[in-house]
């Protein structure tokens, strides 16, 4: 699970590194939990938690992962999103985003991207992935998959 996950943030990586576009400044973070049940426990949810300081992340991740997480943050420019999602397949759908809004109304919509795929959803999948997100920017999960 804790590959495939990985595996899904390397490629969120390469989507977000494209210079010049809206949201370049919003960032995967890799993080192993120290609680190796993290995953089980919030993956899968279907929604956003965000964090604006190390204090609220504490109430979803716990004291040592909320601590450990502060360290690859600025909390004075940057929040903490924990995506929780899930799909089925094989093949699977995908984490996708995309700002919606204009400036000074800017939004971050997070959704999962379903696969072109005649048949599918023998198994579920559950995900879970953590970026830094600037401050000031509203924060959606779309929980429908979409086609």
């Amino acid at each position: 699970m804790k590959i495939l996950a990985f595996a899904c943030t390397l490629a969120l990586l390469a989507s977000f590194a494209a210079a010049g576009e809206p949201g370049k400044d919003i960032r995967p973070i890799l993080f192993k939990p120290i609680d190796d049940g993290l995953d089980n426990k919030l993956g899968g949810q279907s929604k956003a938690y965000i964090a604006k300081d190390a204090t609220a992340a504490e109430e979803f991740l716990g004291k040592a992962d909320a601590k450990a997480l502060a360290a690859k943050l600025d909390f004075t420019k940057e929040q903490l999103v924990l995506v929780s999602w899930t799909t089925s397949g094989p093949p699977d759908g995908t984490l996708k985003h995309e700002i919606k809004g204009a400036a000074g109304n800017r939004a971050l919509v997070f959704f999962v991207q379903a696969p072109a795929a005649p048949v599918r959803g023998q198994r579920a999948r559950i995900g879970m992935d953590l970026f830094a997100v600037p401050r000031d920017l509203a924060v959606l999960f779309d929980a429908k998959e979409r086609r």
